[in-house]
Parts: C-alpha cells; sequence; structure tokens
C-alpha cells in the first residue's frame, strides 16, 4: 500500500471518515483490513489514537473490489 513519503494530511481518514468516503459501513473497513485488502496507513498509536487510511488506498481496494465483481458478472 502507501508509502510513508506518499502520504499527505488531507488523505489522511480516521475510520469513521474512510467509511463514508468509500460509502461503506466502518465494520466493511475492518473486514477489507482483515482480508488483506486495506491496510493502516499510519496504524493506531494506543487507546483514543485510531488508525488512518489513505484514500488512495481506498479507491485502490474499490477498484479492485469493482473489478472482481464485473468479473463474476461476465
Amino acid at each position: 500500500m502507501s508509502r510513508i513519503y506518499d502520504l499527505y494530511p488531507q488523505d489522511l481518514l480516521a475510520p469513521a471518515q474512510a467509511a463514508e468516503y468509500a460509502g461503506v459501513s466502518e465494520s466493511t473497513i475492518r473486514q477489507w483490513v482483515h482480508r488483506g485488502l486495506l491496510e493502516a496507513a499510519l496504524p493506531s498509536q494506543g487507546r483514543g489514537v485510531p488508525a488512518l487510511y489513505n484514500r488512495p488506498d481506498l479507491d485502490k481496494v474499490k477498484r479492485i473490489l469493482a473489478e472482481r465483481e464485473a468479473a463474476r458478472a461476465a
């Protein structure tokens, strides 16, 4: 996924923001992470500090899933 020097502060999203941006629920974001489709750009730093996700990484996951769905439908 993203390398630290590819990150821009305006692209970093907390889980709720990432879910809203991607048009999915927060549980879907967690499922993507669990399935290895998405990795936190900046991992959680402990209690009260959420992981942050990168917009381009979310776009990539959505593109991959759309391609898979299109291949299944064909």
